[in-house]
């Protein structure tokens, strides 16, 4: 009788893929604050869309992995094409592999979890070399559910806009109000347009808006 094994990524092995997503290992359990700032200036990819399929397996190097398909609602960075599908670390469940093997990879504390049918708005950093494996931008501040007219991340939205400079005069009315938020819900519809215009006029290249000294 075949005996089951548990089958993981190590800790070195994590840490090397977390280094390949721009992260450190202790940001896979705490994750500084993100602005708004550091989600724009950190993305390889934005969209907004409808997950539309949530899958896990495992890759032939052992890594565990979620892939998720959005169908893309509106494509503001890095997404060409009526979906994007990507790959995270971690599995939503163990599975027993075709040699019998069970993988436990979950994902880490604070990673942010699909869920098919759901809509967001995310920033995605890029591609790990190595990997491929992609995930949001400081994790559950980078997944922005959008519901009800209004977009929320993990952390109730604070301090995205918190100790952020922005030049006023390209804001429109209902931007500014959203600026004034601490936390809690935004406007859906403020938050994308002003996403779009920032990536289009290169705001952060040129200084338009950025992070107050910390």
């Amino acid at each position: 009788m075949r005996r089951h094994t548990k089958h993981r990524v190590g800790l070195a092995g994590l840490a090397a893929l977390l280094l390949g997503l721009g992260m450190t290992p202790s940001q896979a359990t705490t994750v500084r604050p993100m602005t708004i700032v550091d989600l724009l200036g950190h993305s390889h990819t934005i969209l907004a869309g409808t997950v539309e399929r949530v899958a896990d397996g495992v890759d032939p190097n052992g890594v565990p992995y979620t892939e998720v398909t959005f169908k893309v609602i509106d494509p503001i960075k890095g997404a060409a094409g009526a979906r994007h599908t990507f790959r995270q670390f971690g599995l939503n469940e163990p599975r027993t592999l075709s040699d019998g093997r069970v993988a436990t990879g979950g994902r880490p504390e604070g990673w942010p979890t699909w869920h098919e049918g759901e809509v967001a708005l995310v920033f995605l950093y890029r591609k790990a070399r190595l990997t491929g494996l992609q995930t949001t931008v400081g994790l559950g501040y980078g997944k922005l559910s959008l519901g009800g007219g209004m977009a929320l991340n993990g952390y109730d939205n604070a301090g995205l806009f918190q100790g952020v400079r922005v030049n006023r005069t390209l804001l429109t009315s209902n931007e500014k109000s959203m600026f004034e938020k601490r936390k809690g819900p935004v406007d859906a519809e403020t938050l994308r347009g002003f996403v779009r215009r920032a990536v289009a006029g290169q705001w952060i290249q040129k200084g338009s808006i950025a992070n107050a000294k910390r």
